[in-house]
């Protein structure tokens, strides 16, 4: 195993670009995800239950957008995991929050 470690090189600055590349794939995926619940759960009251569902859709492609652009300008790997996670736990918690309050959840 040492062997595997000391070939791997996991401080090379290819691992940091492989964790950004999976943060903006796989975490922005998972952020945008829950900012389209989020904004559809805030709209759900002023427009209709579809009509929110496809504003929040649509606004999920330039969050996404914005995502993929922001963890390659942050300063390392780690922080971008690290506020991609605090965003998608904030979003989730603010959804459930507004499901509560419109009466969608059980």
């Amino acid at each position: 195993m040492p062997y595997l470690v000391n070939k791997l090189n996991f401080s090379s600055p290819r691992w940091s670009v492989l964790s950004r590349v999976l943060a903006a794939t796989l975490g922005g995926y998972i952020l945008a995800t829950a900012s389209s619940f989020f904004i559809s759960q805030l709209l759900m009251t002023s427009v209709g239950k579809y009509q929110a569902i496809h504003i929040g859709l649509m606004l999920t492609f330039i969050v996404y957008a914005c995502v993929a652009m922001w963890v390659f300008s942050v300063k390392t790997a780690t922080k971008a995991w690290l506020g991609l996670l605090k965003l998608s736990i904030s979003f989730v918690v603010a959804t459930w929050l507004l499901m509560q309050f419109n009466g969608v959840a059980s």
